[in-house]
């Protein structure tokens, strides 16, 4: 009786996650090169592509190389840190080749971390569809990029000021 019950609730859960991956959008193909001036982020999601996910907590990262012109889903990541020993290193990990990770909510050791991998972190407690932020941030960087951001893109310093030298009036 026991393990009939298990194996019902196993398979309930694998439809209920199965189900959850349904409502992603398509993952598109990307290699190295094929979008110039573009960054890797991470969105941390527990439903279909909604960003509402917890850094510690979330189903999967949704994973979107994004440049000015386009963005694609490459990947959906799935953490399985159930035996980590430092489930916030194994996620920091994860999405270590990511440059900015959104997300509903994250700790402040966590957050630390993230930050110590090279990793900005955005919180976003409003949440609501991932795709919505991938939008917004093309469109920071179709315009004038803010000096964190072209510093995370590998900007020279020169590239990154914001204001000219005053100049004195007499």
């Amino acid at each position: 009786m026991w393990s009939t019950a298990m194996t019902l609730k196993s398979t309930l859960i694998g439809h209920a996650a199965a189900l959850k991956m349904r409502d992603l959008p398509p993952v598109e193909s990307y290699a190295e090169g094929d979008m110039p001036d573009s960054i890797r982020v991470a969105c941390a999601s527990d439903t279909g592509d909604l960003l509402d996910g917890h850094f510690g907590r979330a189903e999967r990262f949704l994973i979107y190389q994004v440049s000015a012109q386009e963005d694609r889903l490459i990947e959906v990541r799935v953490p399985e840190d159930a035996h980590a020993e430092d489930k916030t290193a194994y996620r920091v990990g994860l999405i270590g080749d990511c440059q900015i990770l959104y997300v509903a909510s994250i700790g402040g050791p966590a957050a630390a971390q993230v930050i110590r991998a090279n990793i900005h972190p955005i919180k976003d407690t409003q949440g609501g569809p991932a795709r919505e932020r991938i939008i917004a941030l093309r469109q920071v960087l179709a315009s004038k990029v803010p000096p964190w951001l072209a510093k995370i893109m590998g900007r020279p310093p020169e590239e990154r000021i914001r204001f000219g030298p005053q100049e004195c009036e007499p």
